[in-house]
């Protein structure tokens, strides 16, 4: 028993002692001993004798198993190596059978799976896995089985501690010794983080291909042409605006393309300048390279302008190329020069400019504001033009100011402001709001003229227009108007109006004796007591140059007035000292008294006129009040009246043409349409007498159209017979012109005659042009369109204001002839008409002296630069037929033009 190993002494017996007491046979495997001192594996099989039920007895037989104890401690030791380096693999390995059962796995595995390889030896994948995720396991195990090989395929799976991972599977199949197969081995590549870098590198790739999608289509949008190139000058990104301003062909851009060989295309065509296109390319190339910052303004021969600006760009602070854009700014080149030509116009128009905010403060004014109201830009900017104000117009006039621009979204009209020295002017003011885009007030312009000069020429024509220039009384026109308040007045409070109309005897012998002078003396005096006789609200007037006339409002009664005339008359009865000359005055005075005597200025001046004559036939130093059997007035008027509303319809209407002459050449340019009245009873009626009547029961209207269409076709007649050019002046009267057909009935009658629309002439009155004014200019733009032109008739004798007449398109300004028969004899109506033909010159219209009668008017017309005349000095007013055989006259040139009295 000493020859067994010692590990194995103990455990040898005692196993052979218990299974012989057993007596059961046994074998067992033990190491011994030898002499040598090798150790020798030896198996023994053991049979035991029993004997009445007890063991007498053993054989056995030993056999020598080393060689084969050695071969399975190799395998053994091989089989724990292998163990060994399968646990030290981090990824899971296992290995089944052909029937699928796991043989084994390494430590990974178990780790995944959580069940001991032990534990593991033998099971399916059914007995770890559910029952869907088994199926699809032992479905790709079969599989392998059948095609043999290798296969490969990714999952998701849960380890054993519940955390998720994302494996490739790796499986070969594994064969026997004898070629048959074995089973299969699988190895599990756990593939997350890998998963996460790929899914990671997949969604940063799509997010290059997102934003490289979205430059694209930045580039496709931008309103600039663009174009990058890399930094060995290949283009590698551009738009169809690139394309487009270099007028480039498609099949020549792509990526790529070199810099030159695209320059090379504009060169060719001569863009770059004369020169070989080549050298061009080498410099722009040179030029290229050098990678700076270039801006340069590019005309082509389209006429459009581009801007070029090019940039290095850097990745990594490291050069890679630049980037140009190509810029269309031919629009804002145009806006820079129209605004360039605003600025100019802004700063050297001769009206004052102002702009300011929605709040009224001023952000811009130009020279010529400054130049009119004294003060330097920078002493209003963020003021409100309330500094300007010269206190003459009150708060109410800027609210309705400021009511009209809301409402109209313009004002204009006339303002006194001040200057900064003080001085207070006039000036024409316009205003204009601006709206802009979202609906909302941006600012609003002022634009305004100095206009002090023509207030101070206005006053000077109103002065000489209403009152006398000898003797500072009011004339004519203010007589009609203070006379006309005076009504009023005396109708709304039932009070009585008396005119005395006062006439000077022996002033011309006066004059011729003593000369103009002590004349001009004398009526000076008699006014100066005439004054001093009637009361402060009562008008002493000059009407012409002997005749005078009293406006007593407030008149208590026929008495009153006969008192007043003869303190008048006893005023004249003391003489009076005129330089050393004692003179004597005597006149005549005629009465009319309001309401008895009539309810017009015209009525009760006219009345009073009669009364004056009935009182020159009483003799000198009397005065007669109006009486109704003074004159057959009223039976005319009633004949006139009835007869007026056949005359039309019987052709008792005819025409009578006055020549108009031009001064600078003497030739006839037109006439003027005079209408006649031929009636059966009376004769020839004048204008006068039958044309106010006209004019109140409305006839005028149909008589005004008649005048109209004769004038028309009779100037068509006589252009047709050679006298070409000739137009024809028709005076319009207030009512007729008020009709809203005027406009057509003009048109119709000029269509019906054929009468080119330049050769008519439209006179109308002042009175006329100043009611309704807005409809009137409206009218008269309507016409002035065709070619027709107009005049103001009796200019001087009207209150048309010089800033409401530089509204109307008027031609032409007539001189009424009561001022033209003062020249020479009146300085007030030489100053009138002298005044009248320098301001038609500075509103470039042209001005026509009426009722010239003597060569003495003709010259002071002609050294005063009046244009025209008409009147008896030429010719008196002819018939048509007269007026043809004139013109006729006119035209041989055998005969020596005259001037004809």
């Amino acid at each position: 028993m000493d020859h067994i190993h010692p590990e194995d002494r103990e455990r040898s017996l005692n196993y052979c002692a218990s299974k012989t007491a057993e007596g059961a046979d046994h074998a067992f495997e033990y190491r011994m001993l030898a002499a040598d001192g090798r150790v020798v594996w030896l198996k023994d099989h053991v049979t035991v004798v029993v004997s009445d039920g007890r063991a007498v007895a053993l054989s056995g037989i030993m056999v020598d198993i080393t060689a084969e104890k050695r071969a399975q401690q190799a395998l053994a030791e091989q089989v724990f190596f292998l163990q060994q380096l399968g646990d030290t693999i981090p990824s899971p390995i296992f290995w089944k059978d052909v029937q699928g059962r796991y043989q084994g796995c390494n430590k990974a595995f178990e780790e995944y799976i959580g069940i001991p390889h032990a534990d593991l030896r033998g099971k399916t994948v059914y007995d770890i896995a559910p029952q869907e995720l088994a199926e699809r396991y032992d479905a790709a195990d079969q599989a392998l089985f059948r095609q043999g090989g290798t296969q490969t395929y990714d999952a998701r799976v849960q380890f054993h501690d519940g955390s998720q991972r994302d494996v490739s599977f790796f499986k070969a199949t594994f064969s026997n010794r004898d070629g048959t197969l074995s089973g299969l081995v699988g190895v599990m590549l756990d593939i997350t983080e890998r998963k996460k870098l790929a899914d990671a590198l997949q969604a940063n790739n799509d997010a290059l291909q997102r934003e490289s999608a979205s430059l694209r289509a930045v580039l496709a949008h931008m309103p600039q042409g663009i174009s990058v190139f890399d930094e060995g000058l290949r283009l590698r990104h551009w738009n169809a605006g690139m394309v487009d301003v270099l007028d480039l062909p498609q099949d020549a851009v792509f990526d790529g393309v070199h810099f030159s060989d695209l320059i090379r295309i504009p060169a060719r065509r001569g863009e770059y300048g004369p020169g070989d296109p080549e050298q061009h390319v080498t410099r722009l190339q040179s030029l290229a390279l050098r990678f700076q910052s270039h801006e340069f303004e590019r005309s082509r021969s389209s006429g459009k302008t581009h801007l070029v600006s090019g940039r290095p760009m850097f990745v990594d602070e490291k050069l890679a190329g630049f980037v140009t854009t190509y810029t269309d700014i031919t629009e804002r080149k145009r806006a820079e020069q129209a605004l360039a030509l605003s600025d100019t116009v802004f700063n050297h128009t001769s009206q004052g400019i102002m702009v300011t905010d929605p709040e009224h403060r001023i952000l811009k004014v130009n020279r010529a504001f400054c130049a009119i109201t004294g003060y330097e830009e920078h002493e209003v900017l963020g003021q409100t033009p309330a500094f300007l104000q010269s206190g003459k117009q009150d708060k109410s006039f800027y609210h309705a100011m400021l009511r009209d621009i809301a409402a109209d979204g313009c004002w204009s009209g006339e303002i006194w402001n001040r200057r900064k020295s003080g001085e207070v002017f006039a000036e024409h003011l316009t205003i204009q709001r601006v709206i802009n885009a979202a609906g909302e007030v941006a600012n609003y312009i002022g634009i305004f003229s100095d206009i002090s000069h023509y207030k101070a020429a206005q006053h000077q024509i109103e002065r000489m227009s209403f009152f006398d220039g000898l003797t500072g009384l009011p004339n004519r026109a203010l007589l009609q108007d203070r006379l006309r308040q005076a009504l009023l007045n005396a109708q709304r409070e039932d009070t009585q109006v008396a005119v005395l109309v006062l006439d000077l005897h022996d002033l011309a012998r006066i004059n011729e004796l003593l000369g103009q002078q002590v004349g001009d003396q004398l009526i000076m005096a008699i006014a100066q007591r005439w004054q001093s006789v009637i009361r402060a609200g009562d008008t002493l007037s000059r009407r012409v140059s002997d005749e005078f006339a009293v406006v007593f409002a407030n008149c208590p009664g026929a008495c009153a007035a006969g008192e007043l005339a003869q303190r008048m008359l006893d005023e004249l009865s003391r003489p009076f000292d005129l330089n050393g000359h004692e003179v004597g005055m005597r006149a005549c005075i005629g009465i009319s008294l309001f309401p008895e005597d009539g309810h017009t200025p015209e009525q009760l001046l006219k009345n009073a006129d009669v009364a004056l004559n009935h009182a020159r036939e009483c003799g000198t130093g009397s005065y007669q009040f109006y009486r109704e059997g003074m004159n057959q007035a009223s039976m005319e008027r009633l004949l006139i009246e009835s007869s007026l509303r056949l005359a039309l319809q019987r052709n008792e209407f005819l025409l009578h043409y006055q020549p108009q002459i031009e001064l600078a050449s003497g030739c006839v340019v037109g006439m003027e349409a005079l209408v006649r009245w031929q009636h059966p009873g009376m004769g020839l009626v004048s204008p006068a007498r039958f044309i106010p009547i006209a004019e109140e029961n409305g006839q005028i209207v149909d008589i005004g159209l008649w005048v109209l269409r004769q004038a028309c076709m009779q100037t068509k007649l006589w252009s047709d017979r050679g006298h070409s050019g000739l137009r024809v002046a028709v005076n319009v009267s207030a009512r007729q012109f008020s009709q809203s057909s005027f406009a057509a009935d003009v048109k119709e009658v000029l269509a019906e005659t054929g009468l080119p629309p330049n050769q008519l002439e439209l006179e109308l009155t002042e009175s006329l042009i100043m009611h309704r004014t807005e409809r009137v200019i409206l009218v008269m733009h309507e016409l002035r369109d065709l070619g027709v032109t107009f005049s103001i008739d009796d200019f001087g004798t009207g209150y048309s204001s010089l800033a409401h007449l530089k509204r109307f398109p008027i031609d032409k300004l007539k001189i009424d002839q009561s001022f033209t028969r003062d020249i020479g004899s009146d300085e007030g109506g030489t100053a009138i008409t002298r005044a009248v033909i320098a301001l038609g010159q500075s509103l470039r219209l042209q001005v026509v002296a009426e009722g010239v009668e003597t060569p003495e008017q003709k010259a002071f017309l002609t050294e005063h630069g009046c244009h025209g005349m008409q009147g008896y000095l030429f010719s008196k007013p002819l018939s048509a037929g007269e007026f043809g055989a004139f013109l006729d006259w006119c035209n041989d040139e055998t005969k020596t033009l005259e001037w004809q009295i």
